[in-house]
């Protein structure tokens, strides 16, 4: 590229990052009319820059770039895809054992660089290797990013720049790996590599708001933890420049996500599971981008397994269903693997239903039975994933010799057919969410099993009609019912697993007045998760996760097909294509 059209083009980077502009000058040997040079053959290529900044608070980072502490950070929003609302990984998953963390979570960067949750990587020491202490059942070593990567594209260069010696031996597979002493030296050693180096993937991880928040508190009121963030933000700063100022910029995109792992609390602990511990964030910048802000929500469920359940009373026999009644069944879940790191079940373990119904893990499948006059044993794959579902079953009123039913996931019909089984009206057993055994009373001999992963539930409704589709995919993507909803004179039963409903310590009371409570056997464990109900993931509005790092890279490197479906975190960056073609505009 010759002197003046560089100069021309470092000009508008520079705008775009410090002065909001949306309009590029292109160079007259792209524009045309000018004779055609090797220069403007040249291929563009993608490169990504990631910043993870070990224990900065999301909150705490939001606050602080809204009143303009973090100018750079400030600047990139108007060209990013970012969020503030955050979950770190839950480590209640994976406790067992687990050392105290005096430096970094590797935990957390375990997610990070897989993209798959704790439970399923089972990595949570410096050793980054995983748990085997599962019986005799063979562990699998999750794909990190390194290898996805590498595995698509094996001439791509990667650098990592840490001041972590674990997490380097992890990420060992990068042409690059520099163990760095202090954030200071981190920056500098980045320069350089910036500055001319060709290494398509750049790691850097910064240690030193960790370090202030671990002596003084994770809070902006802690001198030294504002201090620690402002140097990486400076630092930022000189990175984009010295990104902008590289000879071939104009034909290269990059991609710089600005991330933490984790956060920590006032007093200076970082690693459980408690709100400010989880709280993280993220920025995707890309000097393209129009600025959008993903109104992520995160909500709580409470954890069900083999030993923790709750029944609600039904000694009128309200819940049943026969000749004479219509049942709908709505569940909210979020499914968890089983140490055999598979969301594969074991057979007939019980999710939830009571002696003539219920909703059980079968395998991969979630299997549906209603016994009395006939027995309707419906399976649908469901759940095999860390995401949030809806699931719905739905029995019409009885005609001629049978009945009609409806099975729905999340939203969308799977199966609607006639069925002669009919329940059992006054059927008076409990309904009971968890616990690992379920004797049915038609005298049911299958293989149930006594031990159940743990899953989650948000809220369970029934209504005493079967739904229309419309309601049916209306509901699956809410968490309470409204008060103007089309159906709700039809619901006798709303329950919403959240420490704001409980009472009592063990009691979540039914929302429809004078309806039976759940009673769990001991006090119910509450967990903060980020909402990825499939409407929330289509609206591109997320709850960051460490999950969601590992997609959005391998996809802006090797492209959307490339993303594993083995991947939990959600690719979000494909949905803006059309805005990375600005060279063809």
């Amino acid at each position: 590229m010759d002197i003046m059209n560089r100069f021309k083009y470092v000009l508008v980077l520079l705008c775009g990052l410090y002065a909001s502009c949306t309009k590029y000058d292109t160079p007259e040997s792209i524009a045309g009319g000018i004779e055609d040079t090797a220069a403007s053959k040249k291929s563009v290529k993608r490169y990504v820059l990631w910043v993870n900044i070990d224990g900065a608070v999301g909150s705490v980072v939001k606050r602080e770039v809204e009143r303009g502490a973090l100018p750079v950070m400030q600047k990139m929003l108007e060209h990013s895809k970012y969020v503030w609302t955050g979950v770190a990984d839950d480590h209640a998953l994976l406790t067992e054992g687990r050392e105290a963390y005096d430096e970094e979570d590797p935990l957390t960067w375990a997610t990070m660089l897989t993209g798959i949750n704790s439970r399923m990587h089972r990595i949570k020491d410096y050793s980054y290797t995983p748990d085997f202490m599962i019986g005799d059942a063979a562990v699998t070593y999750a794909k990190t990013i390194v290898q996805y990567v590498s595995d698509k594209e094996p001439n791509l260069l990667m650098s990592c720049v840490s001041p972590w010696p674990n997490l380097n031996r992890y990420v060992g597979g990068m042409q690059s790996v520099i163990t760095s002493s202090s954030d200071e030296e981190t920056l500098e050693v980045l320069r350089g590599q910036l500055e001319k180096g060709n290494n398509q993937l750049t790691l850097a991880a910064f240690k030193g708001v960790l370090e202030a928040g671990k002596s003084g508190g994770f809070v902006s009121e802690n001198t030294s933890y504002l201090n620690a963030l402002k140097l990486i933000d400076t630092g930022l700063g000189q990175l984009l420049a010295t990104i902008e100022a590289r000879e071939d910029a104009y034909y290269e995109d990059w991609l710089v996500c600005v991330t933490s792992n984790h956060g920590g609390t006032p007093d200076g602990h970082y690693g459980g599971n408690t709100d400010p511990e989880r709280d993280i964030f993220g920025i995707f910048y890309y000097p393209h981008y129009t600025s959008y802000e993903m109104e992520g929500e995160v909500f709580y469920a409470a954890r069900f397994s083999a030993s923790e359940w709750a029944t609600a009373a039904d000694t009128t026999a309200l819940y049943g269903i026969g000749n004479k009644k219509q049942l709908s069944v709505e569940m909210n879940m979020r499914n968890t693997p089983t140490e055999q790191q598979t969301y594969n079940g074991p057979n007939w373990t019980y999710l939830v239903g009571k002696g003539q119904w219920g909703m059980f893990r079968q395998r991969d499948v979630v299997k549906l039975r209603v016994t009395g006059n006939g027995t309707l044993e419906e399976g649908i794959t469901a759940c095999n994933d860390d995401r949030w579902h809806s699931l719905y079953l739905g029995m019409g009123p009885k005609s001629g010799a049978g009945r009609m039913f409806l099975v729905s996931y999340d939203g969308r019909r799977q199966k609607y057919e006639e069925t002669s089984a009919m329940g059992v009206e006054d059927d008076s057993t409990a309904v009971v969410i968890g616990r690992g055994n379920w004797a049915w009373d038609d005298g049911y001999d299958g293989n149930t099993s006594s031990t159940l992963s743990p899953y989650y539930v948000a809220s369970l409704r029934l209504w005493n009609t079967q739904l229309e589709d419309v309601e049916v995919d209306e509901l699956a993507s809410m968490l309470d019912v409204p008060a103007d909803f089309s159906a709700r004179p039809h619901l006798i039963g709303e329950w919403r697993f959240s420490p704001e409903e409980l009472e009592n310590d063990s009691v979540i009371p039914n929302k429809v007045e004078g309806m039976p409570d759940f009673v769990f056997k001991t006090p119910p464990v509450f967990v903060r998760m980020a909402n990825t109900l499939p409407k929330k993931l289509a609206s591109g509005d997320l709850a960051m996760e460490n999950i969601l790092i590992a997609p959005q890279i391998i996809y802006w490197l090797c492209g959307a097909d490339a993303v594993s479906s083995e991947l939990d975190g959600h690719c979000f960056l494909s949905s803006y294509m059309m805005e990375e073609q600005w060279r063809d505009q």
